[in-house]
């Protein structure tokens, strides 16, 4: 599970859209409840948050407010678009086919966008974040070298250029003063989004372990690197 790292394609998603603009509000406080299912904020602000504080306070219920705003069945074409439906081809070939939930619901959407309930590879998370980044052009990976022209001739336009000039700032923000500022080089200009997810084990989350990630890109302002960073139950050092 990719956890709020996800959160990026999720904001990607609900801006690409039109149904929802960088300045929009959402109301965080409280909790969403789907039957006996909630879904909060693990350090919830509890109060309305812009589209920028959803992203840089990592609100669980934000997110899931503008996936909710976009539709189940938006949110499924966008991250088609993106490649999270389709196993991703590389020279090598032990690449896992995501997992998803069976069928469309807005609580399946709503835990979808904060990376709940949906496996995917790093490798995935981290070509769903080229696009993103380089002014909205999907870009097959290869462990190979390869020419810009080369890059170039296989790229698809899958995000409008203006969702990725306010996802780069959204991830230059949180660089700079969210959970992302210990990440920001002097002199690399870092942006990017910190994740946690709960492990599965014997088909039920384990509360004491977890996967920590980072996903980031620099330099910000004209990004050529992606970097996702995964921490396999990372302990605190003494």
């Amino acid at each position: 599970e990719p956890g709020s790292t996800f959160k990026l394609q999720t904001a990607a998603m609900a801006l690409d859209s039109g149904r929802v603009g960088i300045n929009d509000s959402f109301d965080a406080r409280g909790g969403i409840a789907f039957g006996g299912q909630r879904i909060s904020d693990f350090h919830g602000k509890n109060r309305v948050l812009s589209v920028p504080e959803i992203f840089i306070y990592s609100s669980n219920v934000g997110s899931a407010r503008m996936a909710l705003k976009v539709g189940p069945q938006g949110q499924y074409d966008f991250f088609t678009k993106i490649g999270f439906h389709s196993k991703i081809k590389t020279e090598l070939p032990e690449v896992a086919l995501p997992l998803w939930p069976k069928r469309l619901s807005e609580v399946s959407s709503a835990t979808q966008s904060f990376g709940h309930g949906i496996s995917v590879s790093p490798m995935h998370t981290a070509a769903a974040t080229i696009p993103l980044m380089n002014g909205g052009k999907m870009i097959p990976p290869t462990f190979f070298v390869r020419s810009r022209a080369e890059a170039d001739a296989l790229a698809v336009q899958v995000v409008k250029p203006e969702t990725s000039e306010k996802m780069k700032y959204l991830f230059k923000l949180n660089g700079q003063i969210g959970s992302g500022t210990r990440a920001d080089v002097a002199g690399y200009r870092v942006g990017g989004k910190t994740g946690t997810a709960e492990k599965i084990e014997n088909g039920r989350y384990a509360s004491n372990k977890r996967f920590n990630s980072y996903l980031a890109a620099f330099p910000i302002d004209d990004p050529q690197y992606v970097v996702l960073a995964v921490l396999d139950e990372p302990k605190a050092e003494k």
